[in-house]
């Protein structure tokens, strides 16, 4: 799928997205909006671990994990992580 990006780090709209059957493309969206929504509970999760708040740490680390799991099961590629 050949997604143009906007700045923001998530696939621009569908616009700028070739065409390609539907069922595929709502799958690899689902993978892309999958792995944003850990990228970002992985930022949140760090936030809140630097602010002493440990349950919202773990509570955003377990939506992490999810959007992982999710990210993978819709076809997305495996996310690295540098920690």
């Amino acid at each position: 799928m050949m997604v143009r990006g906007n700045g923001s780090g998530f696939p621009a709209s569908r616009d700028s997205v070739d065409e390609e059957p539907a069922e595929r493309r709502s799958s690899e969206d689902a993978a892309a909006l999958a792995s944003y929504i850990a990228d970002m509970a992985a930022e949140l999760s760090h936030l809140a671990g630097g602010a002493q708040m440990p349950m919202l740490a773990y509570f955003l680390n377990l939506a992490r994990v999810e959007a992982e799991l999710n990210a993978r099961e819709s076809g997305g590629a495996p996310i690295a992580r540098d920690n």
